[in-house]
């Protein structure tokens, strides 16, 4: 019985000392984390349509459609789909698709979660925050990395 009561006075001291741990949404955008995979990005331009990410996809997100030339007539990925593994954008070679910290997509249907290329290249960055600049900061805390020789064995 003590502890039931011990708990109700913690809640109780928590819940009337006026400071709240929600984000109201939609007026305040919320804090993302720099490791946060949202929407991807794709940049045309970029693309040396080699198809690696359509390889590497491990539930078939990204379809990639080839005209006789090599070129890339379609860019198609289901984010509906996507498990947001990050895999595309560690084997692309160029950079062109890269996970931003984007959240804020929703659909009626699940057709309207397939993106195209367009649909892609217009995806916004998250408070103007670029991934890679982002992430920067997690790359110096990889083991080998600073002072002295590097032994990768």
């Amino acid at each position: 019985m003590i502890g039931v009561l011990k708990s109700m006075a913690t809640t109780m001291k928590h819940a009337l000392d006026g400071s709240t741990f929600t984000v109201e949404y939609p007026t305040a955008a919320p804090d993302v984390s720099p490791r946060f995979r949202g929407v991807h990005k794709f940049s045309q331009e970029r693309c040396i349509w080699c198809r690696q990410c359509e390889n590497v996809c491990p539930n078939d997100t990204i379809q990639i459609v080839m005209d006789d030339k090599r070129n890339g007539e379609q860019y198609n990925l289901h984010i509906g789909q996507c498990i947001y593994c990050r895999l595309c954008e560690e084997v692309c070679p160029v950079d062109a698709i890269l996970l931003t910290q984007n959240f804020e997509f929703t659909g009626d249907t699940k057709h309207d979660l397939v993106y195209n290329k367009e649909q892609l290249k217009s995806v916004p960055w998250y408070k103007d925050i670029d991934p890679l600049e982002s992430r920067e900061p997690d790359r110096g805390a990889w083991i080998g990395e600073g002072d002295g020789e590097v032994d990768y064995q």
